[in-house]
């Protein structure tokens, strides 16, 4: 009933939208664009260059809703719309400058509103969003709470179409099309991301590696390996046992040790999705399950295998494995300090490693996660569900027409000035210390994407793979099994819940 009331009230909000945004919202890009490049205006064969459309939004307060972890400093609030002053910084004065831009565009004042986004997978955001639709609350033109709540606000049928807006072309380079075909359902996309929410990108998992240890040890530079598309999982783990050492003969990897590879609990969410291998696909427009399928059980027994090797990995969330400063260290500083003290060979981690690792007085290099095996054609970055933030607009929205064409210019400008200061300045001169760690993130941000059934964590496997390679379980076919009922019961809601939604 709730979703009924809640398509019936969106339709009628389009409606009025329609009227409301007058011929803003069926200008096409061609129309309203004038500008050509430098090398081409010469030409007058050439296209004129892309100018997303804008509207005259009367100088009304635009709402934004994004996540906040503990507080608006958190390491995984979302940022994008919350700078209000320069400060000398790149990266901040990159989101002034294209907030700015927006509001002179749109004529409009942005207000950013922060709420909790909870624990991994409590989908916090989208029961207070939920609430708000169901309630007829209009304040939020857009929103952007973690991927895994926008993929529940979307089978509830919270959230618009993006396809539906010809203000969104999702097929442009600001948008990521890897990230999109993945979690398009029957072809419509509720949420969109790229070059839009800066989480995304510091979300990304990478494989970075130590070249003082790598030096030392005499080891072939991975740069080469990843060139001739032979970075694989055995090929990292026969390079993490050569610098592997246990200096105090206790017969484990722990902080007095030389490291092969330091990684946390949850890192198997992430080796598992650089496989390509996926819990759920799409089929004629329904989730189907496909987590217990050969290769899924062989790709999870692969990753039982990094955690089981404890005479070269170590979990950087075990605590007892931890003495001296390393015991009082959260969990991803530790994995930093290990680095930066040239503890370890190889760190798995997200790009939110690298600011930690800034002062580190040796060279660091970054690496895209490692293929299942030769056999897999292209590499896949994984973004952390959770960390990450999605643009979205919730079906409550007042004018969704003009929030199309804010969040199209708000990911087109974003490209244009955040996305350089971040990947460009910050991470590839500032923090990246070679040009082949440059090439090697092209390839990471290139290949950003998740699984819908880790979005929705269908059947609890996913967290379920992790306690069991935690804690040395090696079980997989057993405990999918055990979660059959679950897992169908999950699939056929959320297939009955888009279906409604058609």
């Amino acid at each position: 009933m709730k979703r009924t009331l809640s398509l019936c009230l969106a339709a009628l909000l389009l409606t009025a939208s329609l009227a409301a945004c007058g011929t803003a919202g069926d200008t096409q890009p061609e129309e309203t664009t004038g500008v050509q490049n430098a090398d081409t205006a010469a030409s007058e064969t050439e296209e004129p260059a892309y100018v997303p459309a804008v509207t005259d939004m009367g100088g009304r307060e635009f709402h934004i809703l994004s996540k906040m972890e503990n507080d608006e400093n958190g390491r995984w609030t979302a940022e994008d719309f919350k700078i209000e002053e320069a400060d000398g910084d790149v990266i901040n004065d990159a989101i002034y400058n294209r907030n700015q831009k927006l509001e002179e565009l749109f004529n409009c004042d942005i207000v950013n509103h922060f709420e909790a986004m909870g624990n991994l997978f409590s989908y916090t955001l989208y029961g207070t969003i939920s609430k708000l639709i169901q309630a007829g609350d209009t304040l939020y033109d857009f929103v952007m709470p973690p991927i895994q709540d926008c993929a529940k606000l979307a089978s509830d049928g919270m959230l618009w179409d993006l396809t539906m807006f010809d203000s969104i072309n999702l097929d442009q380079p600001w948008w990521n099309q890897v990230f999109d075909e993945a979690t398009t359902i029957g072809g419509k996309s509720f949420y969109g991301n790229g070059d839009i929410s800066l989480t995304f990108m510091r979300a990304a998992y990478a494989i970075f590696f130590n070249k003082s240890v790598l030096e030392n040890y005499d080891l072939e530079s991975p740069y080469t390996i990843v060139d001739e598309g032979k970075w694989t999982i055995d090929c990292l783990m026969e390079m993490a046992r050569s610098a592997a050492e246990d200096i105090n003969g206790n017969g484990y990897m722990d902080s007095e040790d030389n490291i092969g590879m330091a990684m946390l609990y949850n890192s198997g969410e992430a080796f598992y999705a650089a496989t390509g291998v996926k819990l759920v696909t799409v089929e004629d427009g329904k989730l189907t399950w496909t987590g217990d399928s050969a290769k899924s059980l062989a790709v999870m027994e692969k990753i039982y295998q990094i955690y089981d090797e404890k005479q070269t990995t170590i979990n950087c969330d075990t605590a007892s494995l931890m003495t001296g400063s390393y015991a009082t260290m959260t969990n991803v500083d530790r994995g930093a300090a290990f680095m930066s003290n040239n503890k370890t060979l190889f760190l798995f981690g997200t790009m939110n490693n690298v600011p930690l690792m800034r002062n580190m007085e040796g060279d660091f290099g970054i690496l895209p996660l490692p293929k299942f095996d030769d056999n897999q054609e292209r590499y896949f970055s994984y973004v952390h569900t959770w960390s990450a933030s999605a643009a979205a607009i919730p079906i409550t929205a007042q004018l969704p027409e003009e929030t199309a064409l804010f969040m199209e210019a708000a990911a087109y400008y974003a490209r244009e000035e955040i996305t350089p200061a971040y990947y460009e300045v910050a991470l590839k001169t500032k923090y990246a210390r070679d040009e082949e760690s440059q090439k090697m993130l092209d390839i990471i941000y290139e290949n950003r994407w998740c699984d819908l059934g880790n979005l929705y964590n269908v059947g609890e496997v996913l967290t379920g793979m992790t306690s069991l390679v935690t804690t040395g379980k090696n079980s997989f076919a057993s405990m999918i099994a055990s979660k059959e009922s679950n897992i169908e019961a999950t699939l056929e809601q959320i297939n009955e819940a888009f279906l409604e939604n058609e």
